[in-house]
């Protein structure tokens, strides 16, 4: 059979502060910790996504073309964000499986932003698509 709750426990706030021990004035110590924590770790975090979003060089295929056997075009644009410096790019050749038939490495000179580059890559066999490996 249930006994019922002591008179004293009837107001529920006071019942469940003392179960679980906690004091009667409210405790807001975490405040300070937490708000130093967002503002550095939320400066950081713009700070992150501003930085990485706007790598040193970007580059896109336009088009590739096989013009024979053992060569195909590629068509690209790069942009690089420091036109002090050169940069370079390697492009791959790769024949119906996915295997690299062919590399080359373009040279992109220094004095300006953008770049439109069309280089033929030498192949050993039949290439059907060619890419951009990386530029640095």
């Amino acid at each position: 059979m249930l006994t019922p709750m002591p008179s004293e426990y009837r107001d529920s706030t006071h019942y469940l502060r003392e179960r679980y021990g906690l004091s009667g004035r409210k405790r807001r110590a975490w405040l300070v910790p937490a708000a130093a924590l967002l503002v550095v770790g939320g400066g950081w975090l713009i700070w992150s996504a501003d930085h990485f979003s706007k790598p040193e060089i970007r580059s896109n295929v336009i088009s590739f073309q096989a013009t024979d056997s053992q060569s195909i075009s590629i068509k690209y644009f790069a942009s690089v964000r420091t036109a002090a410096k050169a940069h370079q790019c390697i492009l791959i050749a790769s024949d119906y499986q996915a295997n690299t038939v062919g590399q080359v490495t373009d040279v992109l000179p220094a004095g300006h932003n953008s770049y439109t580059h069309t280089v033929k890559i030498p192949t050993r066999v039949a290439a059907v698509s060619a890419s951009i490996d990386h530029c640095s």
